[in-house]
């Protein structure tokens, strides 16, 4: 049984580690203010379609990773699966809402999805690689988020995975793709 004192560590350093802004630290020397220019999210899909398509990409790859680097370290920690999904629960509440950015922050989908690579990898990839597909398709990241969902919520239980993770994801991937919207998010908007 993981004692208390470790879950409030994992659940603070989840949520530290979600407040770095990795948009923000990218486009440092570009002179642009994320909040104002494309759809206002400090994000991967803003920073890839009106800044430069190359840091996008590295904004991605940092956001996955601080959505996968708790959950990892969980998971050595506890076999406790409820432990791991809120762990990567706090680090998409640290890209809401950054200690380090006076509490404004992104959507939260490229840290979640990233949190989804490390709670179940197989379907990560096969998320992952469907949304890419669309992307590449339509030039769309919110129809690349919504069938990639869809493939890891259809794929997760055949697959093998607990029940628990399959509910835990679908829960957080419900929350985030909400939240994006009442931010003013649609699948397919192309700002």
């Amino acid at each position: 049984m993981t004692e208390t004192g470790e879950i409030i560590a994992l659940l603070l350093a989840g949520y530290l580690l979600g407040s770095i802004s990795f948009a923000q630290l990218l486009t440092r020397n570009k002179s642009v203010d994320l909040f104002t220019t494309g759809t206002g999210n400090p994000g991967a899909a803003n920073v890839f379609r009106k800044v430069d398509k190359k840091l996008g990409i590295a904004v991605y790859v940092g956001d996955a990773i601080k959505g996968a680097a708790p959950v990892i370290v969980a998971r050595v920690v506890t076999d406790n699966e409820l432990v791991w999904i809120a762990t990567l629960a706090a680090a998409i509440i640290g890209h809401w809402y950054p200690v380090f950015n006076r509490f404004r922050g992104g959507a939260g989908l490229a840290t979640g999805s990233g949190g989804v690579f490390a709670l179940m990898p197989l379907v990560g990839v096969l998320g992952f690689a469907s949304g890419a597909l669309v992307i590449a398709r339509f030039k769309s990241s919110g129809h690349a988020a919504a069938v990639g969902l869809a493939v890891m919520v259809i794929l997760a239980t055949p697959l093998g995975y607990s029940w628990e993770l399959v509910v835990g994801s679908v829960v957080l991937a419900a929350v985030l793709l909400t939240k994006a919207t009442a931010r003013g998010w649609r699948p397919g908007r192309k700002s």
